[in-house]
């Protein structure tokens, strides 16, 4: 849009935005520096520019050492059926009332349970029936121990 009259003092200037002709007093500099035509093609800062974000404390609250467990095994010394609650274990040594015992069973999955005694003789109690049957042989994971 060319414009042709004459007005004292103003200048002709191109848009950076549109490329049109206009008077210098027809146009601003926008806030990157580009001259615009006031007409459609300045534009203000968008305020979200302004935004400050918080600091994000991402520190742990309780940090603590890593401590190495090491599960011990041993397996089942007979067969259990499916709901048991008394198991026959090969070795009891490291069990006693409230540890945690996971049940290979023949379905390839493992039984978390615990004990709900001290063991007697080679047989453990246990807090639920199996889910599964258990044949003899099969894995029995004891709760961890700090290694």
């Amino acid at each position: 849009m060319a414009r042709s009259y004459y007005k004292p003092g103003d200048y002709n200037v191109i848009c950076d935005r549109c490329g049109g002709q206009y008077k210098r007093s027809e146009c601003a500099i926008e806030w990157n520096g580009l001259l615009t035509c006031l007409r459609g093609c300045w534009e203000i800062r968008q305020p979200q520019d302004f935004v400050r974000a918080k600091e994000d404390n991402q520190s742990v609250s309780l940090a603590r050492v890593d401590i190495n467990y090491k599960m011990s095994t041993t397996t089942l010394s007979s067969s259990a059926a499916q709901d048991a609650k008394s198991l026959e274990i090969t070795s009891v040594s490291d069990i006693s009332k409230g540890d945690s015992l996971g049940i290979g069973l023949n379905d390839g999955t493992v039984f978390w349970t615990f004990a709900t005694a001290n063991p007697s003789g080679n047989t453990v109690t246990i807090n639920n029936g199996l889910w599964k049957a258990a044949d003899s042989g099969n894995t029995v994971y004891l709760s961890g121990s700090v290694a």
